[in-house]
């Protein structure tokens, strides 16, 4: 495999000789079955050279690879190497390159492993490089969100995010000793995201650390305290007015997918699903061949954030581009997915990422939209057009899939016509 992605004899002699000569053409197919280029591919071989030549410099055979010693690599070795000064290129590459070796050691000659199974899950708690200590925690954490309070798995990913952001920040990679936990450490920590967040993103943060410490306080391993000194910020239920599209805008959002390409074809079918059907960018990228029913033109969406299936109906705009992608557009791939990638990772379901990426680029050229993020706006959009088309409010909360319909009201703050026909005229009109 080696021989596939170097031309240069040198090349390949050194990396024969090196530390990970043994999992190289295994790491090399890896790479290649998830469709990445060849100078992505080079730039982590020349990573993992780089980790090897440290590692037999410290004395430390290639089995000895671990968590730590990654770490050790990136913050301690690689920002002050003299050997050689690490280019903004390698920065960029090395932590995802040694986060696919530390796999591919784990995985070793698994059956597993040849099958070509990811590297690195999206279910993981945590990260590769995160302390085996904490990584411990996190599992167990994330393993009663899911089973104990039924949270969708994005829901309990940002939990776990900040889990372990706040025993990161708190213990580093010492030992974790629960009873040295103090209302300051509590307090610094959400104050410091305070300084550089928003306040309703503050509020995310505020809600996972308190479910985290009630999670340890069930354990014994958290004093009540330390959940009491977490503050409640306040929040108006329906202060604000959801951010929507106007028809014209609309039309230039789906003007600005270039429906040549496949890519193109693939991107206009994910924002229709969004714009139309009120879709989530996670039940966009959770959608499933099996889920379409062509004959009766109906659409199913797996259990997600309200845990629970619902079936909509399939809008003929929406189906014809859906339909147009999987017959020119999508790749072979083996996975059941409707959308999936074309470049890195070609073949594989695409995440809320790619989906976002994907929806801002768009975005970028409509007039009033050009700085606007994520993809709740083409949910809300979905929602506002609804209902100004004469749809009740339990007919709008049935689309979007939520269970209680106050929190379907807000869009009625933003349908105008009807706000302006129930409106009373100024006394001095009347008279």
């Amino acid at each position: 495999m080696i021989d596939e992605v170097f031309t240069c004899p040198r090349v390949r002699v050194r990396l024969r000789q090196s530390t990970f000569c043994g999992v190289l053409d295994e790491y090399v197919r890896q790479l290649q079955m998830r469709g990445y280029a060849r100078g992505t591919i080079r730039n982590c071989l020349g990573a993992v050279e780089h980790f090897g030549w440290w590692l037999r410099k410290q004395g430390l055979a290639p089995t000895a690879v671990s968590q730590d010693l990654v770490h050790s690599f990136l913050h301690r070795h690689l920002p002050r190497c003299r050997c050689a000064p690490p280019s903004p290129t390698e920065v960029r590459v090395v932590r995802p390159a040694l986060n696919y070796l530390l796999r591919l050691m784990r995985h070793g000659e698994r059956p597993e492993a040849r099958a070509g199974v990811r590297l690195r899950s999206a279910s993981d708690p945590a990260p590769p490089d995160c302390p085996e200590p904490i990584a411990a925690v996190l599992d167990a954490y994330c393993g009663h969100l899911r089973e104990v309070h039924g949270l969708a798995a994005a829901t309990a990913r940002s939990h776990v995010y900040f889990a372990r952001k706040f025993l990161e920040r708190t213990f580093g990679r010492r030992p974790l000793r629960w009873d040295a936990l103090a209302p300051g450490d509590v307090t610094a920590f959400v104050a410091d995201y305070a300084k550089r967040w928003r306040p309703s993103s503050v509020g995310v943060v505020v809600v996972a650390l308190r479910s985290f410490l009630r999670y340890l306080q069930t354990r014994g391993q958290c004093d009540p305290v330390l959940v009491a000194v977490l503050p409640r910020l306040p929040k108006w239920r329906l202060a604000q007015v959801p951010r929507v599209m106007s028809e014209e805008q609309l039309d230039a959002f789906l003007a600005a997918f270039d429906r040549s390409t496949a890519t193109g074809q693939r991107d206009y079918a994910m924002a229709l699903c969004q714009a139309e059907l009120g879709l989530r960018a996670c039940e966009v990228a959770a959608l499933r061949l099996d889920d379409l029913n062509w004959r009766s033109a109906t659409l199913r969406i797996p259990a997600g954030k309200v845990a629970r299936e619902r079936e909509l109906p399939l809008a003929a705009r929406t189906g014809r581009a859906i339909a147009d992608y999987l017959r020119q557009g999508r790749p072979a791939a083996r996975c059941r997915h409707v959308f999936v990638r074309h470049r890195s990772l070609c073949g594989t379901p695409v995440n809320t990422s790619v989906i976002q990426g994907a929806m801002q680029r768009a975005y970028a050229q409509v007039p009033g939209c050009e700085r606007w993020a994520g993809t709740h706006a083409l949910r809300h959009t979905a929602a506002t057009r609804l209902h100004r088309r004469g749809a009740k409010l339990k007919e709008v909360a049935d689309l979007l899939g939520h269970r209680s319909l106050d929190t379907t009201a807000i869009y009625t703050k933003v349908d105008l016509p009807r706000l302006a026909a129930v409106a009373l005229p100024w006394p001095e009109v009347r008279s």
